[in-house]
């Protein structure tokens, strides 16, 4: 072989080297490519969390980590999404309806409130990202929440009722006890749903979501009505809001 020959040899080797290197360092944590981006995108979000924020997230996973082994928590994940798989829902607005299906299948139809033409709801396609149990309520920045003041989780007057499903902040899909208001445009964009119902679906979110620890952590969650906690769904799941 010649001089320059071996140099070529040479240099193809150290470049495998090189990949296979990068290969390694990529899989150290044994995670799936999904599962690294996933935990990317919230680690670079998190410098965007408020102290509350990461305190009501702490609360729900000390929960989590109290419901026996990973591996059997694993295991209660698979079976929870299993039974909500293809979950989905669809918000008219035309009839104010929410629709809850999994797959083509309706499951459940339930009277909300939309936002009103000064503040509209958005009209799109998202998807449910978060589910915070008891949630806060912090004062959007918006001309009609100028002289309004934050409310504690529990607090009679806080707007966000039992549940808050987050697909595209300050949007959501949130509780009420204002019975009167369901099937009217009369919200500031958010999507009013009775605390009845926002509950179970919270509920339906985290078993499709691939977050469910189970009914025993879950409940214990909602019945501490006074401490936020707020859960991160692993799989998002689809909202369609149309007119």
């Amino acid at each position: 072989m010649t001089i320059t020959g071996k140099m070529l040899a040479a240099c193809a080797l150290i470049s495998v080297a090189a990949c296979d290197v990068n290969v390694n360092t990529g899989n150290d944590s044994g995670e799936s490519p999904a599962a690294q981006s996933r935990n990317t995108a919230e680690q670079s979000g998190s410098a965007n969390l408020s102290q509350e924020d990461r305190q009501a997230i702490a609360r729900a996973k000390a929960l989590s980590e109290g419901q026996g082994s990973q591996a059997e928590r694993a295991r209660m994940r698979q079976q929870a999404r299993a039974e909500m798989q293809d979950l989905r829902l669809v918000v008219d607005q035309s009839d104010r309806k929410l629709r809850i299906y999994r797959g083509d299948r309706l499951l459940h139809t339930h009277d909300v409130a939309v936002g009103t033409e000064k503040n509209p709801t958005p009209i799109g396609e998202f998807a449910f990202h978060r589910v915070d149990v008891n949630p806060r309520w912090v004062p959007p920045n918006s001309e009609w929440a100028e002289e309004r003041e934050p409310k504690a989780p529990g607090d009679p007057e806080n707007p966000m009722g039992r549940a808050r499903l987050v697909y595209k902040m300050p949007y959501t899909i949130h509780g009420t006890d204002n019975l009167q208001s369901l099937g009217k445009a009369v919200s500031h964009g958010s999507i009013r749903l009775a605390n009845e119902h926002v509950i179970p679906l919270a509920e339906m979110l985290l078993k499709a979501g691939n977050s469910w620890d189970g009914q025993q952590w879950f409940r214990k969650m909602v019945d501490n009505r006074k401490e936020e906690y707020q859960i991160p769904l692993e799989q998002e799941v689809p909202l369609k809001i149309q007119e």
